[in-house]
């Protein structure tokens, strides 16, 4: 594995694929469970591991990868839905986690891990031929990032967990060729839901989650005619709607001028299929 040390659509239908071939597959995203994999020759990179080691492997073998191929588990931040088995993987195959040092002191700290290695919001670094730039995010996690991950001359956006587009976010994902972001919850499904007052005010606030609202503002900074595909991640089962936010999406859409701009709705419950770059 040539890790540096740091120095300073998805369609519904099967992609013919091949290890040369930069690729994103979502094993899985929403309220419950988070983890994709970013492939290119022989490094596989898991971000997040929010579902057990049984059934990450399980769905990357349905999507004809295999868990033994893991390169390193790169880990967004400590909440137990990007984490849940990031250390037994990182034990059971020797591979790194990588991940800020807020992230690894809250989730891994007195756990048993292969190897951590320290990654830090604004400083690149590479990962076989991955460029990979965290992205400090604002969300109430210790020092959460996102990525933006550069191979060749493609660009893929991978981030969720935040609460509102600030300006680093917006600048951070212009010129994306695949962006995966955020779509959490509907303001009015979150308001009159059936979740506790003080959860609302969470999941609603600058540190919280995305709404279906706020990443509409961010659309006219970050598409542009070169964006292939838009995948929509961590939905909540609670305070959103596929179908929802499908029409809204494509009202917005219509609007900017991109009525055809592929996109996918990433399920909890199921992986996508390999999306190339």
């Amino acid at each position: 594995m040539a890790l540096l040390e740091m120095p300073e659509p998805i369609t519904e239908e099967s992609q013919k694929v091949t290890s040369q071939d930069f690729t994103l597959t979502v094993i899985g995203s929403g309220s419950s469970g988070n983890c994709s994999l970013v492939s290119y020759g022989d490094c596989h990179l898991l971000i997040d591991a929010g579902f057990s080691a049984k059934q990450i492997g399980l769905r990357m073998e349905e999507m004809g990868f295999k868990l033994e191929d893991l390169t390193a588990v790169l880990v967004t931040h400590e909440h137990s839905d990007h984490v849940k088995s990031a250390h037994t993987l990182s034990n059971r195959l020797k591979i790194p986690i990588l991940c800020t040092a807020g992230t690894f002191h809250s989730a891994f700290e007195g756990k048993k891990v292969y190897d951590w290695v320290t990654i830090k919001p604004g400083r690149a670094f590479d990962l076989g031929t991955m460029a990979i730039h965290p992205i400090s995010l604002p969300h109430d996690a210790e020092d959460p990032v996102g990525f933006r991950i550069e191979c060749g001359n493609r660009i893929l956006g991978h981030i969720t967990d935040f609460g509102y587009p600030s300006a680093l976010v917006r600048e951070s994902l212009k010129g994306c060729h695949v962006l995966l972001t955020e779509a959490n919850h509907d303001l009015d499904m979150l308001k009159n839901g059936p979740y506790p007052w003080s959860l609302k005010q969470r999941i609603a606030s600058r540190l919280g989650h995305l709404s279906n609202e706020s990443l509409f503002e961010m659309l006219p900074d970050i598409l542009h005619d070169g964006l292939q595909h838009l995948v929509l991640a961590h939905l909540s089962e609670t305070n959103n709607s596929p179908q929802l936010l499908k029409v809204q999406l494509k009202r917005e859409l219509r609007k900017l001028g991109l009525p055809n701009l592929a996109f996918t709705i990433a399920q909890q419950h199921q992986a996508l299929r390999p999306l190339c770059l």
